[in-house]
């Protein structure tokens, strides 16, 4: 179960970083390319896909080599043997190897003809790729090796499989500290965005890996313990045999995958991510990991009440329920509480923790409306499902308690109240002080609600009025109409249980939400900026929020590379082009910041 999940882990998140990549190389626009390369684009990228090509025939064609040499040395059979992965592991290395060491004997020529060229996309997309696709090899097989280790199996076909399996672990292991060490030692002579953002995208990206491993083994360690106190709780004789095998198989495995989803999330976050300067990725990554597992939680716990709730209100079809059948699913439920609560806080006390991590404010702005939002998304559903069974199931002529949908109903309702009532009275208290009056996310919540009641309400409104017409000329509108549609009037009923309120809410808070009159179109000016060739993403930004195209002139005086674009404020430097006399300005690029001189562009006098 630990190495399927850390498989389809691995080769989402590789997949992934891929297309997002291709992505970023497709959208550039000619400014940037002209930019940050010096070299020809087109020869550059030839050398990268041939060299990633030689380097993938090479190390396949050693990897089937050493299998050979494993599988001979353990096998007992002296004769038959199949040559034929030692012919294609020959023929890799023979055509693969030169394929590779000339081509990146070519790259580093190139480099040192180009410095710049470490900030080539190319190169860092290349450095970056390889390294998620090492690791994630890496990863994978050295679990599948300490499977066996810890005891999976004892013949001869599992020794094989297990050696094999640490070749190419520590074989894909080699390839990634070969790159890693690369990316490090190029590190400081890089300063594009292209660059940073690939970097986010691959120590993120393993990052959440590494939590869906951790999760995912912590669950299996978690869910064989609770697993044997519930049976001995009972008295449960299941205990015995295989299933006190299956449990300590999951427990073995659990404890695999911790270790090596701890390695690969230390390595990652703390010794890399924590350390380095804050970025809005980060950011991003830390909200959606947070949201998620706080979603988690409140499902697990809704989860819970279920299971109470269907041993008090049992229905007419289900077995007699018992103390041991309410209990059943409570290992599963508990540890998916503990791993998503310990998500969660962690995460949420790593944002608060960051005074210069984004403001405060904003960070609760999206935690309170999302959950508030989340608890409409419960309750709805909850008050559309007790209405239809409760109120309709009595033109079936059916028992409430036979309805199986009530105890889901009540579920929704308990859950999503409690979500929406405490999310929203911490809203109202930050409303009062003035702090959320106007803002964008309050307002997002408001207007999201009214827009799906609104296509709700108007569905089910054309539905209902269709059944009418219907069964009013086929003379058969009654009871009938009301069974057709009921499903459709319990939605009405939610929306009209949810939809007023806030919409009395909204309406009192209208005027804070009036529009303000755009600002006036920036006049378009002459611009003339000093820099250099890696700072082609601010450029791109810069002209992005200026509404035009700008003069780029590389700088080419001493001490030039050790002013940083990464930490100036785009927005500060538009306002200051913005708000200059002249029609022809001049920025000049500091460390701390920007000059900005104007002109009229007239010359007073020629000489």
């Amino acid at each position: 179960m630990i190495s399927e999940i850390v498989f389809i882990s691995l080769w989402y998140v590789t997949f992934a970083y891929l297309i997002i990549c291709l992505y970023k190389l497709s959208t550039r626009k000619s400014q940037t390319q002209s930019l940050e390369i010096t070299s020809s684009p087109t020869k550059t990228f030839y050398f990268y896909i041939v060299s990633f090509i030689g380097l993938l025939m090479t190390s396949s064609g050693l990897l089937a080599l050493l299998t050979f040499i494993v599988n001979r040395s353990l096998s007992n059979q002296l004769v038959d043997l199949d040559f034929g992965p030692v012919a294609l592991g020959i023929s890799s290395i023979v055509v693969g190897y030169p394929l590779w060491f000339f081509h990146w004997k070519s790259i580093n020529k190139q480099i040192s003809e180009y410095p710049t060229e470490y900030s080539s996309i190319f190169r860092t997309f290349y450095l970056y790729f390889t390294a998620v696709l090492s690791i994630s090899f890496a990863i994978y097989f050295l679990i599948e090796a300490f499977l066996f280790i810890f005891g999976v199996g004892n013949n001869e076909q599992e020794l094989k499989d297990a050696i094999n399996s640490i070749i190419r672990g520590l074989f894909s292991l080699g390839i990634w500290i070969f790159h890693w060490k690369l990316i490090q030692k190029e590190e400081h002579l890089v300063s594009s965005e292209s660059y940073y953002l690939f970097r986010d995208i691959y120590l993120f990206s393993i990052t959440i890996t590494s939590l869906i491993i951790l999760s995912t083994s912590a669950s299996s360690v978690l869910i064989s313990i609770f697993s044997s106190g519930y049976d001995s709780l009972f008295n449960n004789n299941l205990i015995i045999g295989s299933s006190l095998q299956s449990i300590w198989w999951d427990f073995r495995t659990g404890i695999i995958g911790l270790v090596a989803g701890s390695l690969l999330w230390i390595f990652h976050w703390l010794l890399n991510i924590k350390k380095s300067p804050r970025r809005s990725t980060e950011a991003i990554v830390v909200y959606i990991i947070t949201l998620i597992s706080g979603f988690v939680v409140i499902f697990a716990i809704g989860g819970i009440i279920n299971d109470i709730l269907n041993f008090i209100i049992p229905s007419d079809t289900q077995s007699e329920s018992t103390i041991s059948s309410l209990f059943n699913n409570y290992p599963s439920a508990i540890t998916i509480l503990i791993i998503s609560l310990s998500l969660f806080f962690y995460h949420r006390n790593h944002i608060r923790q960051k005074d210069n991590f984004d403001q405060i404010n904003t960070s609760n702005q999206i935690f309170t409306y999302s959950f508030t939002f989340l608890g409409v998304l419960l309750l709805f559903p909850g008050i559309t499902i007790l209405f239809h069974s409760v109120v309709m199931s009595g033109f079936d002529n059916v028992s409430i308690t036979n309805n199986s949908t009530l105890v889901t109903g009540i579920t929704f309702i308990l859950v999503g109240a409690f979500t929406w009532y405490y999310n929203w009275r911490h809203a109202q208290s930050r409303t009062e002080n003035g702090l959320d009056l106007g803002s964008s996310s309050r307002r997002a919540y408001f207007l999201t609600i009214f827009g799906i009641g609104v296509v709700l309400f108007a569905i089910s409104a054309l539905t209902i009025l269709f059944f009418s017409i219907l069964h009013i000329l086929e003379l058969k509108f009654g009871v009938e109409t009301i069974k057709s549609t009921r499903i459709f009037i319990s939605i009405i009923v939610g929306i009209a249980v949810i939809v007023p309120f806030h919409y009395q809410v909204y309406k009192n808070e209208k005027k804070f939400y009036k529009t303000t009159s755009s600002p006036k179109p920036s006049i378009k000016k002459n611009v003339t900026i000093l820099c250099q060739i890696q700072d082609s993403e601010f450029l791109q930004q810069l002209q992005s929020d200026l509404g035009y195209s700008i003069n780029a002139v590389e700088w080419s005086d001493e001490g030039i590379e050790n002013i940083s674009t990464k930490y100036l404020s785009v927005s500060k430097i538009t306002d200051a082009i913005n708000n200059t006399k002249g029609s022809h300005v001049i920025v000049i690029l500091e460390e701390n910041g920007a000059k900005v001189f104007s002109h009229s562009g007239k010359t007073i006098k020629k000489f």
